[in-house]
């Protein structure tokens, strides 16, 4: 099932709901969550190129600034308390 045209709707509408956003957390390897190295197929499902996922740059292009991750770069204490550190700085802006 194409839920491609749902899910650019979702794109557009979403992003300028979340005005109090101050650092978001995605979710790894999502097609649309996925920060980093999510492939993109052609119509063969050959894959073209890898990108991130289509919430992941609508969010950005909405809040080009704000501090993102995703739970695997969250492993580690000093991980978490870098993340942290990153949305305080941006929420005192």
């Amino acid at each position: 099932m194409d839920i491609t045209g749902a899910m650019q709707e979702y794109c557009d509408n979403r992003p300028p709901q979340l005005n109090l956003i101050q650092g978001y957390i995605f979710k790894s390897k999502s097609p649309s969550c996925g920060i980093k190295d999510i492939p993109l197929f052609n119509q063969k499902g050959e894959i073209t190129q890898t990108t991130r996922g289509a919430f992941v740059s609508a969010i950005l292009q909405h809040y080009p600034n704000l501090p993102i991750t995703d739970e695997l770069n969250l492993k580690s204490e000093a991980q978490y308390a870098h993340f942290l550190q990153q949305v305080k700085c941006y929420s005192q802006k």
